[in-house]
């Protein structure tokens, strides 16, 4: 066993370790799924592919995605694969001993870190709505709504996602957000004609998919858009799909407070930390 590059005689072997508990890597079950298009794939694993304890995905804009189970020593071999890597690393997300893992094998200090609880649900385990349910319409979105959902996705990004604010790019969110219209689970909530609230899917699995991109335009918060908007979202999902996920900022307590009230469960934390940045 040892790290090496991963090929095609390897992917039963990785099927079995995405599927042990897909939940926890979403990101990486929902790239294998289509291929690892973009993706340069590392196994802690046989030469014969017959065996994978451990996995890393490197996408081409710098994102390492690790599934490290086994909690193996940190080695040499693998700290060398890691400063190899082109692009060199930028981000690394996932299950919090995870990427700490891997951040204990690189050169540098992240320049920023960010933690979130990890949740999940079944659709057995979606709590019923209060007996006076908002109840507002709710439409899936298409490619030819992304002119009037651009102010809720700038926003949201501004709010959730972007580290510097001031370097925010409208084109590539635009861009972003046009690919997610043909290729994901997007619903959202409209008032006087204009979007206030929407949720979808930000990666999709074999058996779960993963939730992401939940805004409420500010004025409208507290009211119960959030909630109706995920509610259509998951029965969407469940026709499809066994389980959904979603990760949330330990501190976003009205986000959290919202997920437990549907139904998710807290499993572990998952953190996304950044370098160069």
């Amino acid at each position: 066993m040892g790290w090496i590059r991963g090929s095609k005689k390897h992917e039963p072997a990785l099927m079995r370790l995405i599927l042990r508990d897909e939940a926890l890597c979403v990101p990486v079950s929902a790239r294998f799924r289509d291929d690892a298009k973009g993706c340069t794939l590392y196994v802690n694993g046989s030469e014969d592919g017959a065996r994978v304890q451990e996995c890393l995905l490197h996408t081409s804009h710098g994102l390492v995605l690790p599934i490290l189970p086994e909690g193996g020593r940190d080695c040499e071999e693998l700290r060398s694969k890691l400063l190899d890597l082109r692009p060199p690393v930028h981000s690394i997300m996932g299950v919090g001993s995870w990427v700490r893992r891997i951040q204990s094998l690189m050169p540098l200090s992240p320049s920023a870190s960010v933690e979130y609880n990890l949740m999940t649900i079944t659709a057995d385990e979606v709590q019923p709505p209060a007996t006076q349910f908002f109840s507002p319409v709710i439409r899936r979105a298409s490619p030819s709504d992304a002119e009037a959902l651009f102010p809720l996705q700038k926003s949201y990004e501004k709010e959730e996602v972007v580290i510097n604010p001031h370097i925010f790019n409208e084109l590539q969110c635009m861009r972003l957000l046009k690919k997610s219209l043909q290729e994901e689970l997007i619903f959202f909530a409209s008032k006087d004609g204009l979007p206030v609230s929407k949720a979808g899917t930000n990666a999709r699995g074999f058996g779960f998919d993963q939730i992401g991109g939940v805004f409420t335009a500010v004025p409208e918060r507290g009211k119960g858009y959030a909630e109706a908007v995920m509610r259509v979202l998951l029965t969407f999902i469940f026709e499809e799909k066994h389980g959904a996920c979603l990760f949330v900022k330990k501190k976003n307590r009205p986000a959290n407070s919202l997920y437990e009230k549907l139904g998710f469960k807290t499993v572990g934390d998952y953190v996304i930390c950044y370098y160069g940045i």
